[in-house]
C-alpha cells in the first residue's frame, strides 16, 4: 500500500529565503551543522508551548498528549493515525505542492514571491489547525504530529520577519537564515520518520 509518497510539502517561505541565502552568500557553515543536528539549533522552542500561544482557544484534537498516554509500537494504532493524517493532508499538500512549483517559475520575481509566500502562509495556518483537531492513537504519529507543528510555527515566524517592510528576501538577516535551515532540518526529520513507520506498518503484508 502506497501512502505519503508526496506529503512532505517543502513550507514555501523556508524554501525560498534558504535559496535566497545560498545564493547570495557563498559560506554558510551553519546550515550544515544545523540540518545534520537539528536539535542542538538554538532557534529551537518546544512545539507544544509555541502551540499552546497560537491556539489557546483549540479544544479539538489531542495534540498535547504525552507519549505515556497514548499506545507505542501498536500497528493498528499506526495505521490509523497514517491514514488519518494522510487523509487530512491531501488537499492542503496538492495546493502547496502547486505553489512551490510556480515559485520556481517566479524565482527572478520578488513580488510574485511574496505574494506565493502568503497564499503558502494561508495554507500553512489550515494545515495547523487540521493536525491539531487530529485524534491520534499511537505515541509514534504523535511524535510526527508534534514536529509537525513546530515546523509551521517556525515558518510562520519566518513568514512574520520576511513581511516587514523593507525585508530583502535576496539579503535575509542572521535570524531569517537559522530559522530557514531549521524549518528544512526538521522537515528532513519528519521525512525520515514518516517514511520508516509507512515502510513497516503500511506496506502490504505487514
Amino acid at each position: 500500500m502506497k501512502m505519503m509518497q508526496k506529503w512532505i510539502w517543502i513550507p514555501l517561505t523556508a524554501a525560498v529565503l534558504m535559496s535566497s541565502a545560498c545564493t547570495d552568500k557563498k559560506n554558510t557553515p551553519a546550515e550544515s551543522t544545523q540540518a545534520s543536528s537539528p536539535a542542538t539549533s538554538s532557534t529551537t522552542t518546544p512545539a507544544a508551548n509555541t502551540a499552546t500561544t497560537a491556539t489557546a482557544t483549540d479544544s479539538q484534537g489531542n495534540w498535547q498528549a504525552k507519549p505515556a498516554e497514548l499506545s507505542s509500537a501498536n500497528a493498528a494504532d499506526i495505521k490509523a493515525d497514517l491514514t488519518l493524517l494522510n487523509q487530512s493532508m491531501q488537499a492542503p499538500n496538492t495546493q502547496a505542492l502547486q505553489l512551490i512549483e510556480e515559485s520556481k517559475q517566479a524565482a527572478n520575481d520578488p513580488a510574485k514571491l511574496k505574494q506565493l509566500m502568503e497564499k503558502s502562509n494561508d495554507i500553512q495556518k489550515q494545515i495547523h489547525q487540521t493536525i491539531m483537531g487530529l485524534n491520534l492513537k499511537s505515541s509514534e504519529v504523535q511524535s510526527i504530529r508534534t514536529q509537525m507543528i513546530d515546523n509551521l510555527m517556525t515558518t510562520q515566524k519566518l513568514y512574520e520577519l520576511s513581511s516587514v517592510p523593507g525585508f530583502n528576501m535576496h539579503a535575509p538577516t542572521e535570524e531569517v537564515q537559522q530559522l530557514s535551515q531549521r524549518s528544512m532540518a526538521i522537515q528532513q526529520k519528519i521525512a525520515t520518520e514518516l517514511s520508516t513507520l509507512t515502510q513497516k506498518y503500511m506496506t502490504s503484508g505487514s
